[in-house]
Order: C-alpha cells, then sequence, then structure tokens
C-alpha cells in the first residue's frame, strides 16, 4: 500500500524564531500549512504520529559538530524515508551540509533565499506519485 503524504503540508526546524516567521510567512502565502519545530527531540516526537509531509527544511545548525541525528532519525522511519529534507545554511556552513547530505539530506539552499527558490526546491524534489 502506497505511502499516503500531506502535500500542503511542510515541516520546518529552525532554531532562529526570525528564520522560522520568515519562512512560514513565505510559504503560507503560497498555499502551504507550515508546522514548525525548534528542537530536535520534539521533532523526532513529531514525526511518530503524523502524516508524512512534502518536504521537510533544516536548519543547518542542528548539524553543528556534525551530529546527523535529526536527519538519520527522519530516514530510518519507513513513512518519511523519501521525504525530502532540505538543509538551509549561510555560506560559511558548507562543512556542515556536506556532513548532512551525506546523512541522507536531499538538498540545501544558502541564505538568504527567496519565495521563489523555495518552490522550486520543493517541486524539484516532491515525487509526483505521492498522493494526498
Amino acid at each position: 500500500m502506497p505511502v499516503e503524504y500531506a502535500l500542503k503540508n511542510l515541516l520546518v526546524i529552525e532554531k532562529d524564531a526570525h528564520t522560522a516567521y520568515l519562512l512560514n510567512y513565505m510559504l503560507t502565502r503560497e498555499g502551504f500549512e507550515v508546522i514548525t519545530s525548534e528542537s530536535s527531540k520534539t521533532t523526532y516526537d513529531m514525526i511518530q504520529t503524523m502524516t508524512p509531509v512534502r518536504a521537510v527544511f533544516l536548519d543547518v545548525c542542528f548539524l553543528k559538530d556534525h551530529d546527523c541525528s535529526i536527519i538519520r532519525n527522519i530516514r530510518k522511519l519507513a513513512e518519511w524515508k523519501d521525504v525530502p529534507v532540505l538543509l538551509l545554511a549561510e555560506q560559511e556552513e558548507m562543512d556542515f551540509v556536506k556532513s548532512g547530505l551525506d546523512a541522507g539530506a536531499t538538498d540545501f539552499i544558502i541564505q538568504p533565499f527567496n519565495a521563489a527558490e523555495l518552490l522550486m526546491q520543493i517541486e524539484r524534489h516532491t515525487p509526483q506519485s505521492r498522493s494526498a
């Protein structure tokens, strides 16, 4: 039986409140429902019971010290293994981006970003076969 996805839902895992607000604002204006989390533990608890989202935006700050457990936790859940995980990073954080990609992240977006770039990445990495 195919996994059901909430095609209008996005998960934003972001430590910075201003960036989380900005992402929520831009993506909500484009018709998405944005679910936010500010910690690895909260995220892990949430994804245990929620329907997989269309994409995850992950602040690369969660990968400091090259701890990529948040990505591994998302990937080890069968329903979530194909959900795109898009890293949000600043130019000087590329070392952590590499660690995240090696751990299973799908792609990355360099900050500052704009709504068009976010939408392009969602479309680029979302399999067309998903059903809402």
